[in-house]
């Protein structure tokens, strides 16, 4: 079978929730003996060794408007034996400074992307699954769209090709603040790619016009499963494996650092070298992207209750300014110098398994999470959870009571009621640890995988 995984944004060094799962199913497809492409925008790549740049018709232009019907050719990288096609994305705001296109690169702008069309139709993949939403998923829709008289979807020359779109961000759960900040950047610019919508027709609805529909999170699944044939809620998966700290030599250094003082040790990755950071009681872990959605800014709050503990936050910054606040309060607070950051670390990288590895607890306070990939992964690395009880997490949790303590979103005493809890219950921390490794078993990739094979054929 011949898939099209398509996507927003695939970078190695910004790395998120969409992008871990669309990389992880494509591995295991691919290890299935399927063939399997990834087609993406140039949001945020920074390029690599493996990339080769087609350097044809891609002249710069001034003009946005010319840049959609020029053909640019993708450019084209091999990671792990999978072929990424990137496109460069053309967000249709106006006036556009460099800084709101980084800013857009990050989270949103519901870009153009000249030259995907071809690419796809030129490739003619037999299922092509899209994990973006708005312009994106309309091409893809299109692409797919009745040909050539036989009531099916296809390329225009009869051949079928089946159209799934996945919801990934938990969209039905986005509160009425957050979803004013995604609309911010863009205020008061003008809007002019919506002149391009119309006359393009593009008025499809999205996504109950795909063939099937994929939901990371229950409250989508359950939205959708009564009004559309083909839904499948495929929750997010981990490589336990990878993450089983137990299966994983023990740094000599760290250990002779442990040996010699006593001492717990963790490692800051945020510069050009290691440093140990010695540390009396407890570590906390985040492991998200520094955004208002993920509240990190919440255990910055709980420094200030437990002066024995330190916070690692590790993820790409997406919303710089919440990153300025979480300093800016960490100093008010008093707890900076407890306070560190890693930046983003590439999947299934040593460094990525070593934040987990160097963990006491592992806390997401998210406002709002269609699922939650880290805490499989915390589970699977053996780490004690505490998570808010919200939508898909929440739901998470509660399938394996005995693997995670969760508490109220936002409630600051009930968190660090259930830290105080952990901290002083030994026995309590293993059990936590032990059922967390039985529960990532049941998201292995592979797994997950060929249950996604199995809804592409009943389509």
């Amino acid at each position: 079978m011949k898939i099209a995984h398509v996507m927003r944004r695939l970078s190695f060094d910004d790395w998120g929730g969409t992008e871990q799962v669309v990389w992880n199913l494509a591995k295991a497809q691919k290890a299935a003996g399927h063939d399997v492409r990834i087609f993406a925008t140039t949001a945020l790549w920074r390029g690599g060794d493996s990339a080769t740049k087609n350097t044809k018709n891609t002249k710069k232009t001034l003009w946005p408007l010319c840049s959609l019907w020029q053909r640019k050719g993708p450019s084209i990288e091999n990671v792990e034996g999978l072929e990424i096609l990137r496109f460069r994305p053309i967000y249709p705001w106006w006036p556009m400074p460099k800084r709101l296109v980084d800013e857009l690169d990050r989270k949103g702008g519901n870009p153009f992307v000249p030259g995907l069309r071809k690419a796809l139709r030129d490739w003619r993949p037999d299922v092509i699954h899209c994990h973006a939403m708005a312009r994106i998923a309309e091409l893809c829709l299109r692409i797919g769209e009745r040909g050539m008289g036989n009531g099916e979807r296809g390329m225009g020359n009869g051949e079928r090709v089946k159209c799934v779109i996945s919801l990934h961000g938990g969209g039905a759960n986005v509160p009425g603040e957050e979803a004013k900040s995604l609309k911010a950047p863009t205020r008061g610019r003008i809007p002019w790619g919506k002149m391009i919508d119309y006359a393009l027709g593009w008025t499809r609805r999205i996504p109950e016009d795909a063939d099937g529909i994929v939901c990371v999170g229950e409250d989508e699944y359950e939205r959708y499963r009564t009004i559309h044939p083909h839904v499948l809620f495929l929750p997010n998966g981990v490589d336990t494996k990878l993450f089983d700290c137990s299966q994983m030599a023990i740094d000599t250094n760290v250990h002779k650092s442990q040996m010699e003082t006593g001492s717990s040790v963790g490692i800051d990755i945020s510069g050009n070298c290691e440093q140990l950071r010695f540390v009396n009681n407890i570590r906390l872990l985040c492991v998200a992207r520094i955004d208002r959605q993920k509240n990190q800014k919440m255990l910055v709050e709980l420094l200030a209750r437990h002066p024995e503990a330190t916070l690692r936050l590790v993820g790409p910054v997406t919303q710089p300014d919440y990153k300025a606040e979480i300093e800016s309060r960490a100093a008010e607070l008093g707890v900076a110098a407890r306070l560190s950051f890693s930046g983003a670390l590439k999947p299934s990288s040593p460094e990525l398994v070593r934040e987990y590895r160097n963990a006491d607890v592992f806390i997401l306070p998210s406002r709002h999470e269609p699922f939650g990939i880290v805490v499989l992964e915390a589970w699977a690395a053996g780490v004690p959870v505490i998570a808010s009880d919200v939508g898909g997490l929440g739901r998470l949790c509660a399938a394996h009571p005995e693997a995670a303590l969760t508490f109220p979103c936002g409630d600051q005493d009930a968190l660090g009621k259930a830290l105080a809890r952990l901290m002083s219950d030994t026995q309590l921390k293993e059990t936590l640890s032990n059922a967390g490794k039985t529960a990532a078993a049941t998201y292995d990739w592979q797994n997950l995988a060929a249950k996604l094979i199995g809804f592409y054929d009943q389509i």
